[in-house]
């Protein structure tokens, strides 16, 4: 289980790390109303609300991705984990307040809904990889030395 914990951890880092930015791109919300004339459908993106602290996460997890690459057997790892954690915390942190505050609400009364689109998920489950890989090459490095 250790050798899987320790293969694992840096898998989900890399996977949660490319899943922010697409789940930041794409629409967080879906606004549809429903006037007397025609009806509109307006897709918003995280760049709004809470959604900037996913913004932030997925630029640290990009900024911590390309040390990745760059340097994979660096020296620096420990500044590497703080900011994948700092990412991973930031996506989660965004899209839960996103989720709690209701998203934004461009307006009410009847006609209007709003519903939850693709990348808020997307950006919330990206930083639970982020996270756990995380916890699982800690985890990894304490039971080998």
């Amino acid at each position: 289980m250790r050798a899987g914990a320790a293969r694992l951890g840096p898998i989900l880092v890399v996977v949660g790390a490319v899943a922010a930015p697409a789940g930041y791109l794409l629409p967080w919300e879906t606004v549809t109303v429903q006037p007397a004339g025609p009806s509109g459908v307006t897709h918003l993106g995280a760049l709004h609300g809470a959604g900037l602290l996913a913004c932030a996460g997925a630029c640290a997890a990009l900024l911590a991705l390309a040390h990745r690459l760059w340097r994979p057997s660096s020296g620096r790892a420990e500044l590497r984990d703080a900011a994948e954690a700092l990412a991973g915390t930031l996506l989660v942190l965004g899209a839960a307040l996103f989720t709690v505050r209701g998203g934004d609400r461009p307006g009410s009364g009847p006609g209007w809904s709003v519903a939850i689109a693709a990348g808020l998920p997307v950006a919330g489950i990206a930083g639970v990889a982020l996270l756990a890989g995380l916890a699982l090459g800690a985890a990894a490095r304490r039971s080998a030395g």
